[in-house]
Order: structure tokens, then C-alpha cells, then sequence
């Protein structure tokens, strides 16, 4: 194992006189006892050139031998070498934040977010020393340019948060990633359905498919993320719809069933829609092609908290519902929509 390298070093490299062109005389096992001896030294976690590198500097005194007088070196007086034996690799220290993890109750979906960011960190360093791990290591891995600012964001928070899980454990002493500057995240226009639109919608969605329909109806009107709603359980919807907190992307909240909402759900249906991702691929563009509606990403919430925040005007009420910041409020929804507009999009039932 390379780790002990220290414990495995002889204490002396007996380097023998050039004039001896035998070195030393053989023993009965046909082995020189003046052979000289260089520690022998197994490469794992990828420490080849570390290990390489001591040889080196064990050959080139091996070479200095012959030009001078044969000699004890004490192994003490060997250039360190650059590795901490004691610091983990860069898997072994992810194995250990995501137990922890585990260990602390994080939910799956953020247990699964993590070990998605981490798995490509690790592409190519696993078996690095993490202290070798520099600024610049993370500033070039992060300038993908198949990544979004808010990808690169996202991904160097997790980074950021594996090495300052290292320095509270006591395995590591800096975070490369607090050295690497954020990347601007543009801001892009919150798209939402116009009342007219949301009708539209629905009113396709309940010929289509009742149980797409109850989906779409939770999703408008109670603000669920996509991934929250394919997951909603039946029995979690009842005098208000709970989101578990392994479902959800933070934490469990309780979302009220407004009064249209409750007439929508009493038309039938079934949860969770069942082979979600091909499903609304293909509604999305049976809808298209129905309606000329274009399905935006994430329409449906951004629709539900845009609205909700102009009809309540509480953005603690409509943040503690969405599940996320009021800062995410005022940066993304304040004033895209007018009261009036809310209040029609919350008076939207099923057509008799």
C-alpha cells in the first residue's frame, strides 16, 4: 500500500563503493549481501507518479554513487514526497460525505442530485489526493460549455460543500472551490399560461386523459413541481395534499386545496401518471398540435406562484405552498400578473 509509504521506506539505502564492480559477494541463496536495496512500494489509489517519483530520487543517488565514495543515506534525508499520507482520495472522501449524508436522513432525491454533480467531479481525479485538488483544477472542469451558468452554479456548490465536509472532518485544511468565481446566471423571463390558456388545457387535458388531467389540474393549482406531482401518492391528497419530504426538492410542506382545485379532482382520475416521462412527451405534443399551445418548461408552477402571490399578496403564505424562498419570489414573480388576472385564473372550473 502506498498510504504507509513512510513505514515502508527502509531506514538506510546502503549504496555500495563504484570501485567494487561486484557489489558485494553472494550468500548461500545466490544474493549479494552488499546488494543495494530500494524499498519496495505498491502504487494503489492511483499514486503512480508519486511512486515513481521516489524512485527517481532514489536512482539518481544511485547514480551519484558512482561518481564518489559508497555510502548510508538515512531516508529521513530524501526529498518528501508531495502527497499527504493520511489525506483521502477524492472518491474516498465523496464515499464518506454521501454516507454521512445518508446517515443524516437527506432525502434520496438530494442524495441522487449530489452523487450526479459529484460522479462527474470525480471524472478523471478519483484517484487523486483531494488536497491536490487546486483552483484552477475546478475553475477548467466547471467551463464545460454544454453547462448552463446555473448547471456550473449548482454543480460548484456541491464541490464547495464536499471539501468544507473534508476541513469539518479534519482531512483537509483549504476548499479549492472557494477560490473559483461564480459564473453570472442570465435571467430569463418567467413564462406562465394566461388564464385563457390554462382553460384551454385542461379542457383538452379532460378529454384526453383523467388522469392527466388530475395531474395537470394539481400541478396549476396547487403549484407542485413535475417531479413532486409523478410521485403524489393518492392517499396524500385529502383536506390538503402533503409533499413528502423524499419527494420534494427541500423539504415536506402542506399545500392548500383551493376551491376550484377540489372541483377539478372530484371528476376522477388516479395518481400518480403512471410512465410519466413518455406520457407528456407525447400529450405535450398531441397539445400542441390540438390547441397551437406550446408546453414551456415548468409552466404549470411558474403559472401557480405567480398567481397565487398577486390573488394573496403573502409571500411568506405562497413560498411556505411552492416550497421555496421569498427571495426567489420577488426575484422571479413580483407584478408579472395583475389581481384581476389572478382572480379569474383561480375562479377556472370544469365546463359542464
Amino acid at each position: 500500500m502506498l498510504r504507509p509509504l513512510a513505514k515502508q521506506r527502509a531506514q538506510f539505502i546502503f549504496l555500495p563503493p563504484l570501485s567494487s564492480p561486484v557489489v558485494g559477494t553472494n550468500n548461500s541463496n545466490g544474493l549479494s549481501e552488499h546488494q543495494p536495496i530500494l524499498p519496495v512500494v505498491e502504487p494503489v489509489n492511483g499514486q503512480v507518479w508519486s511512486v515513481l517519483a521516489e524512485i527517481g530520487r532514489q536512482l539518481q543517488i544511485l547514480a551519484s554513487a558512482h561518481l564518489g565514495q559508497g555510502c548510508f543515506v538515512p531516508s529521513s534525508s530524501l526529498a518528501p514526497v508531495s502527497y499527504a499520507p493520511d489525506s483521502p482520495t477524492v472518491v474516498e472522501l465523496v464515499n464518506q460525505f454521501l454516507l454521512a449524508k445518508a446517515r443524516a436522513g437527506k432525502s434520496d432525491r438530494y442524495l441522487r442530485a449530489l452523487r450526479n454533480s459529484l460522479s462527474k467531479f470525480m471524472a478523471g481525479r478519483a484517484q487523486m489526493f483531494a488536497h491536490e485538488i487546486s483552483v484552477a483544477d475546478v475553475e477548467k472542469w466547471m467551463q464545460r460549455p454544454e453547462w448552463q451558468p446555473r448547471t456550473q452554479r449548482g454543480y460548484l456548490a456541491d464541490v464547495r460543500t464536499l471539501y468544507n465536509f473534508g476541513i469539518r472532518r479534519g482531512l483537509l485544511k483549504t476548499n479549492p472551490a472557494n477560490g473559483v468565481e461564480l459564473p453570472v446566471e442570465e435571467t430569463t423571463e418567467i413564462s406562465i399560461h394566461t388564464p385563457d390558456e390554462t382553460r384551454r388545457v385542461l379542457g383538452f387535458a379532460r378529454r384526453y386523459h383523467p388522469n392527466i388531467c388530475r395531474a395537470l389540474a394539481i400541478r396549476y393549482f396547487a403549484g407542485l413541481r413535475s417531479s413532486e406531482a409523478d410521485k403524489l401518492e393518492e392517499n396524500k391528497i385529502n383536506g390538503m395534499i402533503e409533499v413528502t419530504a423524499q419527494n420534494s426538492k427541500t423539504r415536506r410542506r402542506l399545500v392548500t386545496i383551493q376551491a376550484n382545485l377540489r372541483i377539478w379532482l372530484n371528476l376522477g382520475g388516479q395518481m400518480p401518471v403512471r410512465n410519466s416521462g413518455q406520457r407528456w412527451q407525447i400529450f405535450n405534443r398531441d397539445l400542441k398540435q390540438a390547441t397551437g399551445i406550446n408546453w414551456l418548461s415548468n409552466v404549470t408552477r411558474h403559472s401557480f406562484v405567480s398567481y397565487h402571490l398577486a390573488r394573496f399578496q403573502n409571500a411568506g403564505k405562497t413560498a411556505l405552498e411552492a416550497g421555496h424562498s421569498e427571495a426567489m419570489l420577488f426575484r422571479h414573480y413580483r407584478e408579472i400578473v395583475t389581481p384581476e388576472s389572478a382572480e379569474v385564473y383561480f375562479s377556472i372550473f370544469p365546463e359542464k
